[in-house]
């Protein structure tokens, strides 16, 4: 059988045939010049357990996360301060399965993560989605929104009369200021208590000091991303922090 030679960045790697495509090692020997056996070492026949997709769950939200990142800020000091130890620790068990790199060159001297070409497609396949029966109901009422706001501190909310319901109720909480709320230019509106506010924008202010995409800096200040989105837009609001564009902020 043929099997294609993959070239990237001056490196090239063998397609292994499916088989062999899980195994996190393989042997070559060469038997005269020109002619190389390829097989698994002695005793590792088996692949090695996996999910449907070939990765677990864990390397998946890992490289999704990796993936997040733009390129040119993947070096390994950025990484490092925006992953958990847990995370770190993934990152090193899909660096030494091949499964990512750290790429060296004239641009990068310290380096930068670069996912295998092999890798995307596991990536772009998506867990199933809930059967409907399973599926949240939709909230539509203030009493169901004003719930959720007390028990997280913060909701992002799509639908406008939703909003203006919400809005009414909590007229006496936001001219005292216990809560705060602002329409973003994407049509959402966000709305923080003032708990929720005071420690995040605390998280956010010591993890924002470049330019950064909001999904960085939400796992930089260890933040739920929708919440730490919403208290963004709130800084912004107040002239705390300015969104240079379309979703990445940076300090005044």
């Amino acid at each position: 059988m043929r099997s294609r030679v993959l070239k990237r960045q001056n490196n090239a790697y063998l397609e292994l045939p499916q088989e062999m495509a899980d195994q996190e090692e393989v042997e070559l020997f060469q038997l005269r010049p020109g002619y190389y056996l390829l097989t698994v070492p002695l005793g590792e026949a088996r692949p090695a357990a996996k999910t449907k997709t070939g990765i677990s769950e864990a390397e998946r939200s890992v490289l999704l996360k990796l993936l997040s990142i733009k390129f040119e800020k993947r070096v390994p000091a950025y990484v490092a301060k925006v992953m958990s130890e847990s995370e770190k620790a993934l990152l090193k068990e899909l660096e030494r399965k091949g499964m990512i790199n750290i790429f060296k060159g004239t641009k990068y001297k310290d380096g930068v993560y670069n996912i295998r070409d092999s890798i995307y497609p596991l990536l772009s396949s998506a867990p199933s989605a809930p059967s409907p029966q399973a599926a949240k109901p939709e909230v539509q009422t203030p009493n169901d929104l004003l719930a959720i706001l007390k028990r997280q501190g913060f909701i992002v909310i799509s639908d406008r009369n939703q909003a203006r319901a919400l809005s009414e109720t909590l007229s006496q909480d936001m001219k005292s200021g216990a809560v705060m709320g602002v329409k973003g230019f994407d049509g959402r509106f966000y709305i923080v208590t003032r708990g929720y506010l005071v420690g995040a924008q605390a998280a956010v202010s010591a993890a924002l000091k470049e330019d950064m995409d909001a999904q960085s800096i939400a796992a930089s200040a260890k933040l739920d991303t929708e919440g730490c989105m919403a208290v963004l837009r709130i800084m912004a609001e107040a002239g705390d922090i300015i969104e240079k564009k379309k979703g990445v902020f940076a300090p005044v």
